[in-house]
C-alpha cells in the first residue's frame, strides 16, 4: 500500500476543498493510505513536499491561483511548477 500526501494550497478554501476530496476519495478507491497537509499558498507547496520527501512514496499537489491583469500569476505558477518537477526529479518521487 503507497503512502500519499495530499499538499492544499488552502489560499482559496471552496476552491481546493473540492480538489482534495476529490484527490483523497480516488486514491483511497486505489488502496492507498493518503494523509492531507495543508499550505497557505501554492508558492509553499514545493516547500511541504521536500521537509516530508522521505516519508511518502508519492504526492498530490492541489492548489488555485487566480490569472488577474499583472504577470503575477505567471510568475508563481511557473516558479512552483519548476520547483515541483526538480524535486521529482531529484528524489524520484511521483509528484502529479
Amino acid at each position: 500500500m503507497k503512502q500519499i500526501l495530499i499538499v492544499n494550497a488552502n489560499y482559496y478554501d471552496k476552491i481546493s476543498r473540492n480538489l482534495v476530496r476529490s484527490s483523497k476519495k480516488i486514491l483511497i478507491q486505489k488502496k492507498n493510505r493518503v494523509n492531507i497537509l495543508d499550505v497557505t499558498g501554492i508558492f509553499e507547496i514545493p516547500i511541504a513536499i521536500k521537509k516530508n520527501i522521505k516519508k511518502f512514496d508519492a504526492f498530490v499537489a492541489v492548489g488555485c491561483v487566480i490569472k488577474g491583469k499583472t504577470p503575477h500569476f505567471d510568475f508563481i505558477c511557473k516558479s512552483t511548477f519548476d520547483a515541483i518537477l526538480n524535486l521529482s526529479i531529484s528524489y524520484n518521487k511521483p509528484i502529479g
